[in-house]
């Protein structure tokens, strides 16, 4: 079946003419004439569509009898490959959307109503573009369905950018979540020792008066420090953070940071390895060091020890954390180093939820990575690859 196909026995102008339903005057070759030429103002127009037009039989293995050219520029595959393939639809539809395709057209068959649907379909060169399906029921004389005449747009880009949208949507719900609880906790502690410092400070002993100057202190360091990690991630997602690398000795680097840190659990940690150098922006390796030890700490054992080992990988160096905590599930170690994503015990567990993706995000900034496997014995090894760069 073709849409554009002229009348049956139109070009066959040796037969008889016939002579009524003819408009008075007119031959029937000039009514020839201008249905061919209708005809191909029509194609004309279908084929510059800045999509895919389309007739296609029911179902998965249903026949395509016509496909517009359109089908070259958006999936890859030329009109013929397309029409002399048994079943495009059900063999180039995703598969976890091909349910969704066939109970749409099953809906529309029995009914007899329009099909729409988005959905993905595989590019000749194997790539998964996403499309928006329109479609109405071609209908036989007895007025039952028997084949879909539709429209095919690609919305991939558009898919793309919703997703994106969502995503900063979620961000946002999550960093305001993360403002209001991270940053009021402290802001509450400072005001209340300030105040009672203000209103009380003739009547205080020097250790009361010594631990709310310790609380404001502590306290805005906190706050301090959530705002700078706050802009770095800003930062490094602009693009406008690099490494100033400096050749050093990563091991000394290592135990110099636990000499002169504050982070929790720096008391538990043990430093293994030597003749580790590398070329290295020593700050964000300092940054990288300190949230995976606070990261060890917050989940695993009071009091049980932490290990970071650091070895050469051909024109690499490696750094590893590792804790004897219960690890981290397969379905999660890509989810850790998420932006503000604090785990399934979240409720329980302290911090903004940042550290763990400042240090996949400072790894990247080096051009390495980071990522967690499996300790030996159990735990969580936390890894960070820092590939060497010219001075």
């Amino acid at each position: 079946m073709d849409p554009f196909a002229a009348p049956s026995g139109a070009t066959e102008l040796a037969e008889p003419r016939p002579t009524s339903g003819t408009p008075a005057g007119v031959s029937y070759e000039t009514l020839v004439e201008r249905h061919a030429e209708t005809e191909a103002k029509y194609r004309n127009l279908v084929e510059q569509l800045p999509c895919v037009v389309y007739l296609a039989e029911y179902g998965p293995d249903g026949e395509w009898l016509y496909v517009s050219p359109q089908i070259e520029q958006i999936l890859g595959y030329t009109q013929r490959d397309w029409l002399e393939h048994p079943h495009p639809q059900g063999s180039f539809t995703h598969p976890d959307d091909l349910p969704l395709v066939t109970a749409e057209e099953e809906r529309s068959m029995a009914s007899g109503g329009p099909f729409e649907l988005e959905y993905r379909i595989r590019r000749a060169d194997g790539t998964w573009v996403w499309v928006h399906d329109e479609a109405t029921a071609v209908r036989d004389e007895d007025g039952r369905p028997i084949c879909l005449q539709g429209l095919m747009f690609d919305i991939t880009r558009l898919r793309a950018e919703q997703e994106r949208l969502a995503a900063l949507d979620r961000l946002k719900d999550t960093l305001l979540h993360t403002l209001s609880h991270d940053l009021k906790a402290p802001l509450t502690a400072i005001v209340v020792a300030a105040s009672t410092l203000e209103r009380l400070d003739k009547e205080l002993d020097e250790e009361m008066r010594n631990h709310l100057l310790r609380t404001v202190v502590e306290r805005s360091k906190a706050m301090n420090a959530l705002l700078t990690d706050l802009l770095d991630l800003d930062r490094l997602d602009s693009g406008i953070m690099a490494p100033r690398r400096y050749p050093l000795e990563l091991s000394e680097l290592m135990r110099s940071l636990l000499a002169k840190t504050a982070v929790a659990g720096a008391e538990l940690v043990d430093v293994e390895g030597r003749d580790c150098r590398a070329n290295v922006d020593p700050p964000k390796v300092e940054r990288i060091v300190e949230n995976l030890i606070a990261n060890a700490a917050t989940h695993t054992p009071a009091g049980s020890r932490i290990k970071i080992r650091c070895w050469r990988d051909g024109d690499a160096a490696v750094i590893a954390v590792e804790d004897q905590g219960q690890g981290v599930p397969a379905e999660l170690r890509d989810k850790v180093f998420e932006a503000f994503y604090r785990g399934p015990d979240a409720v329980r567990t302290p911090g903004s939820g940042m550290g763990l993706s400042l240090v996949a995000r400072l790894a990247e900034m080096h051009g390495g990575r980071a990522w967690v496997q499996d300790r030996e014995g159990g735990g969580a090894s936390f890894r960070v690859l820092l590939p060497d760069a010219s001075v």
